[in-house]
């Protein structure tokens, strides 16, 4: 075995973290320099095929046919579909409502996105965000944590990194660094949920990841750009608070049954969540 195989068998996450982190910085770059969206795919697909790359070589073919059959894991029940879709939105109002009831003044003429546009935009997040991001950080990274972690410890130590991997975003000054950071810890809380309840599914992870970045464009056209601030602020609040009542109402272990072993390589869970 050469030494470079072998570093990644021994040290998996740090190698991946090493690029996807290089590609955060290199697609993010591109923006300014680049009239395409390519900046997008290097950014996001650089961090996707980067945790399909060290799975193939850290855990060998059984622990790839893992990585991508969490990715299509869909027999969990319709409730927990609805979940995912629903607790973005529903944190959205209630950051919505506490806008106004601080003194945020809405637009008397929105220009709100059509039905259409919100079908389209919902596809674009899916399969581009959505399947950037949430293979890698929630089907690779996390069951690794999990193996050595409790659920609400692996759950805040891959926020904080995740909120490093959009660093160049808060450089740009396209995210604000402190509600976004709050955001993707809070939502890296409620994903280790749902990943627990629904046996290990990415697929629900990336549900709520595209429900989260979908509502933007319909609601921040309500305000004006510091109305749209202060939004994101009540709204990093509101996913703070919802991970702490997960945490009370779930406890440390996020929903996690003690006889489940998250190995990161082990065969394929049940495709049926309770």
């Amino acid at each position: 075995m050469n030494p470079f195989t072998l570093f990644i068998k021994r040290y998996p996450q740090v190698v991946f973290w090493g690029i996807a982190w290089s590609a955060s910085f290199l697609g993010f770059s591109m923006k300014s320099r680049t009239q395409s969206d390519l900046w997008l795919f290097v950014a996001l697909y650089g961090t996707f095929l980067g945790g399909a790359l060290i799975t193939a070589i850290a855990d060998g073919r059984v622990g790839l046919k893992t990585y991508f059959s969490r990715i299509v894991r869909w027999r969990v029940g319709i409730k927990w579909y609805i979940i995912a879709l629903l607790i973005p939105l529903i944190l959205r109002l209630v950051a919505f409502v506490l806008n106004i009831a601080t003194g945020a003044e809405i637009n008397k003429n929105p220009l709100l996105p059509g039905w259409s546009d919100a079908v389209i935009g919902f596809l674009l997040i899916f399969f581009i965000i959505g399947v950037g991001e949430e293979p890698s950080f929630r089907g690779f990274v996390l069951p690794r944590l999990l193996a050595k972690h409790s659920s609400l410890t692996a759950s805040l130590i891959l926020g904080v990194l995740h909120a490093i991997w959009h660093i160049p975003l808060f450089l740009s000054g396209d995210d604000a660094a402190i509600s976004t950071t709050l955001i993707v810890i809070g939502s890296a809380v409620l994903s280790t949920w749902l990943f627990n309840r629904t046996n290990g599914s990415v697929l629900l992870a990336m549900f709520m990841h595209t429900s989260i970045d979908l509502w933007p464009d319909v609601f921040n056209p309500f305000f004006s750009a510091a109305g749209a601030y202060s939004m994101n602020n009540w709204l990093a609040a509101a996913f703070l608070v919802s991970a702490i009542l997960v945490i009370i109402l779930t406890g440390k272990e996020l929903g996690r049954k003690p006889e489940v072993a998250m190995e990161p390589k082990a065969a394929d869970q049940p495709m049926v969540a309770d």
